[in-house]
C-alpha cells in the first residue's frame, strides 16, 4: 500500500518543484504568492520523497529571509513584502523540515550546520510572548498587534519540540526551551477569542490541539460531528459549504495521532477523489455550488496531503515529526 500511495502522489510533489523557482522559492502556485510557514510545508514532503537538492534551496532561502532578530515577514508576491508584519508560528517552523530529513538521512552534520540561525529565530519567538506566558499571533514596528490564537500556539509548540530534539541531536541543550507554549489548562484560556469573539467555528482550532497532545478521542468525535461532510473531507469554517483538502489532511495526522485510524483512512481516501486530471489537488471544494473554490492549487495543499499519506501509511519507513 504505502509504494502504491507514493506513487499515487508524485504528481503532486513534482506541482511543489514546478512551483520552485531557481532560488528556491516555492511559490503558492502560478501566481506568485509566498510565505514562510506554507514553504516549510512543502519542504517535509520534498523530504518525503527525498529531492534533497530542492529542499536544500528551498531550506536556504527560507532561512535568506530570517532578519536579525530571528523574524519573518508574513507574506510576499513575486518577491514583494505584501503583509508588512511577523507572525509568532512562521520562522519557527524551519525546524520541522530539518528534523524530518534527520529522520530520514541521518545526517547530523547538515542539521548542525544551521545551529545558530534556529537559536536566533527561537530567541525572536520570544517577543511575542506576554506577561502570562501566551503567545501572541502577530508583530509590527508598533508591537503585538493581535491576539493569541489556538492554532498558531499549536504550531509553535510542534516548532517548540521539534527544536527540542535538535538541540538534543546537536548536543546544544542548554538552549531547549521547557516551557510548554499550549497545554489543555491554556486551551480554557479566553485569550484565544479573538477580538472577544469565540473562534470555535474554525475546524483547526479543534484539530490542532489533539496534535499538540492536548485532546481526547472524546474531542475528536465531537471534531467529526462539527466538521466532517460526510464523502467529501473537514470543512475550515462550521457554516460554509466548503471543504479544504489541507485541513482535511492535517485532521487525518490528528485522527492518526489520537487512534481513530479508520476515520482518518476513510477520508484520506476521500481527498484522493479530488486529485485533478493533471495529478495534484486544488484547495477546496465548495459542494453547495459544486465547484473547486478558490480557483487555486496550492503547492501546500499538496504538501498536506503528501504528509498525511506518510503519516498514515508510512511512505518513507521513517520517524514522523508531526507526531512529536
Amino acid at each position: 500500500m504505502s509504494k502504491d500511495i507514493k506513487q499515487e502522489l508524485i504528481s503532486a510533489k513534482n506541482w511543489i518543484l514546478e512551483n520552485q523557482n531557481y532560488n528556491g522559492e516555492i511559490l503558492w502556485d502560478d501566481k506568485g504568492k509566498w510565505d514562510f510557514w506554507d514553504h516549510c510545508e512543502c519542504l517535509i514532503a520534498l523530504s518525503i520523497y527525498e529531492e534533497w537538492d530542492a529542499f536544500k534551496k528551498g531550506l536556504d532561502f527560507c532561512l535568506s529571509k530570517i532578519n536579525q532578530e530571528g523574524l519573518v515577514k508574513s507574506q510576499y508576491i513575486n518577491g514583494t513584502i505584501t503583509q508588512n508584519y511577523f507572525e509568532a508560528h512562521h520562522a519557527p517552523y524551519i525546524s520541522l523540515p530539518l528534523l524530518q530529513k534527520y529522520y530520514i538521512d541521518g545526517d547530523l552534520d547538515y542539521l548542525f550546520s544551521y545551529r545558530s540561525e534556529i537559536h536566533k529565530i527561537f530567541k525572536g519567538t520570544e517577543k511575542f510572548k506576554d506577561a502570562e506566558g501566551y503567545y501572541h499571533w502577530a508583530l509590527d514596528e508598533s508591537g503585538l498587534v493581535d491576539d493569541t490564537l489556538v492554532t498558531s500556539s499549536c504550531s509553535l509548540e510542534l516548532s517548540r519540540r521539534a527544536y527540542n530534539k535538535i538541540c538534543k541531536l546537536i548536543n546544544d541543550e542548554k538552549y531547549i526551551i521547557n516551557e510548554e507554549i499550549i497545554s489543555p489548562k491554556k486551551l480554557r484560556s479566553k485569550k484565544f477569542d479573538r477580538d472577544g469573539i469565540s473562534r470555535a467555528r474554525f475546524s483547526m482550532d479543534s484539530y490542532y490541539p489533539i496534535l499538540c497532545n492536548c485532546g481526547t478521542k472524546k474531542d475528536a468525535n465531537e471534531l467529526l460531528n462539527k466538521f466532517y461532510v460526510n464523502g467529501l473531507g473537514i470543512k475550515c469554517v462550521e457554516e460554509e459549504p466548503w471543504v479544504t483538502f489541507a485541513e482535511s489532511s492535517e485532521c487525518i495526522m490528528a485522527l492518526h495521532k489520537i487512534g481513530l485510524l479508520e476515520e482518518a483512512k476513510k477520508i484520506f481516501n476521500e481527498v484522493l477523489k479530488h486529485k485533478n486530471t493533471k495529478g495534484y489537488f486544488p484547495t477546496g471544494y465548495q459542494y453547495d455550488l459544486r465547484v473547486y473554490w478558490p480557483e487555486e492549487n496550492s503547492t501546500w495543499t499538496n504538501a498536506a496531503i503528501i504528509m498525511a499519506a506518510d503519516c498514515l501509511y508510512d511512505i518513507t519507513g521513517k520517524e514522523k515529526v508531526i507526531l512529536i
